[in-house]
Formats: structure tokens, C-alpha cells, sequence
């Protein structure tokens, strides 16, 4: 049977659809296949840093990451950490660092064994209260670690530095800023001499006065007893016992 113009039109037309159809079928299929692949490599690349550093350790260090991995160097509570040369990372690449790059590096606290407060508070080392007894016991110790709550040449704070000093003269005093100075007596500057207790004025602070603006002290986590300037303005000075001179 001879088929009409119209039909041969018709069935044309109608495979032509098919095509396009299956073109567009195919297209799509392509796109979605290249979101997918996409949508893992952002994923894998996001979650690069937490699966190639640890994050106990990185917390601790305080080590940033971003493109490149660097480690500052800063001071917290006599806990430092040694700065080291930035190692760089590129997607696909990375360089081994040494164990020793992320050291952290604590200052030795000594080691005492010699008597303690309460010992000397028994039997004091010195029997004469003079500025020249008070200075060499208070010399004695420069080099000490801070350490919060010590009094003990193992490591002192502030007030603990003052009590062990104090208590080589048989002196029984409380490990308090505060209540230290309100077993004393306050003195004017113009009468103070070496021996005396500077004590700041909101009560976080003293140490012994050494004369010329200057006094021993135990600053801060960190450092260490030593003689420095009265650095505050705010401060005043009291008197414990009578000081020969």
C-alpha cells in the first residue's frame, strides 16, 4: 500500500521527537552526573583540614589553618610555644613536619628539699629584723618560677614570696594579699625603708620594698621573683614588724 504524503509527513515528524527527546534526556543526565561530582569535591575539600591535622592537638597548640599552617609563639600560665617556619599546603601535596616544630617548651621548676615556712616560723633563720637581713633573704630567691599558690623557693606567687621572706624571721604570716596588709600598719612613703611591704591598692598585688622606687616581687604566670620598678601609681606601703636599719 502506497503511503500518502501526510503520512510519510506524520511518521517524520514523530522520529524527530524521539530525537530530541532522547538528546534532552541525555543532556540532563549529564548535568546531574557533573552537580554530583562537584557537590563530592567541595564536600572532600571542606573536610580536609579535620581529617589532616588532629584537633585535640590543634586546639592545644593554638595553631591556625587556612591555606598554610603556622605556629605563634605566646605565653600562657609559664607554657610557651617555640615558633617554627610556616609549612605550606596545596591541594593534592603536603610536606611532613617534625615532631619538634610543635614542642612545647615548660620552664623546670626547682627543686627544693630545704626547710618551709612553717620550719623557719619554729626556728627562725635570722634573729635580727634589719633591712640588710631582709634584702639578702628576699635576694636569695630572684629566679624563682611564678607559680600560683607557691611558697616555696619551688615556686612562689606574689603573696607567697612575701610569706616565705617574712617567715625566716619567724614571722607567721597568711598566704593573702589582703589580709597580710591588714596585719600591718601603713606608712608614708617618706618613711618607708627596705624591708617594708609594697601592697597595690586594689589588693591584687605586693612585694618588699627595696628602696629608690623599686621592689622585689613575684609578677605574674610566667616570669620570675625579681627586683623591678614600682611600675603602678596606685600602691601603698605598710610595715609588719619593726625593721632596724
Amino acid at each position: 500500500m502506497t503511503q500518502t504524503a501526510d503520512q510519510q509527513h506524520s511518521r517524520k515528524a514523530a522520529r524527530r521527537a524521539r530525537v530530541k527527546t532522547k538528546r534532552r534526556s541525555e543532556r540532563v543526565s549529564f548535568r546531574t552526573l557533573v552537580t554530583m561530582v562537584s557537590a563530592m569535591g567541595l564536600l572532600a575539600t571542606s573536610a580536609l583540614p579535620s581529617y589532616g591535622f588532629d584537633p585535640e592537638t590543634t586546639a592545644l597548640a593554638g595553631i591556625a589553618r587556612d591555606h598554610s599552617m603556622k605556629v605563634s609563639e605566646e605565653t600562657l600560665q609559664g607554657l610557651s610555644l617555640a615558633g617554627a617556619e610556616s609549612v605550606e599546603f596545596t591541594r593534592g601535596e603536603y610536606s611532613e613536619a617534625e615532631a619538634s616544630e610543635f614542642q612545647v617548651n615548660r620552664p623546670r621548676a626547682r627543686v627544693y628539699n630545704g626547710p618551709l615556712a612553717e620550719d623557719y616560723i619554729a626556728k627562725p633563720r635570722f634573729t635580727a629584723i634589719t633591712s640588710g637581713n631582709l634584702m639578702k633573704a628576699a635576694a636569695e630567691l630572684v629566679g624563682t618560677p611564678y607559680v600560683f599558690g607557691g611558697e616555696t623557693p619551688a615556686g612562689l606567687d606574689c603573696s607567697g614570696f612575701v610569706l616565705f621572706v617574712y617567715s625566716q624571721f619567724g614571722v607567721a604570716l597568711p598566704h593573702s594579699v589582703y589580709q597580710q596588709s591588714k596585719l600591718a600598719k601603713k606608712i608614708p612613703l617618706s618613711e618607708a625603708v627596705p624591708g617594708d611591704i609594697v601592697v597595690f591598692n586594689d589588693y591584687s598585688h605586693n612585694g618588699i620594698y627595696a628602696g629608690n622606687g623599686m621592689y622585689y616581687h613575684a609578677p605574674q604566670p610566667g616570669d620570675r621573683v625579681k627586683l623591678a620598678p614600682i611600675s603602678v601609681q596606685r600602691y601603698h606601703l605598710v610595715r609588719l614588724v619593726d625593721i632596724v636599719g
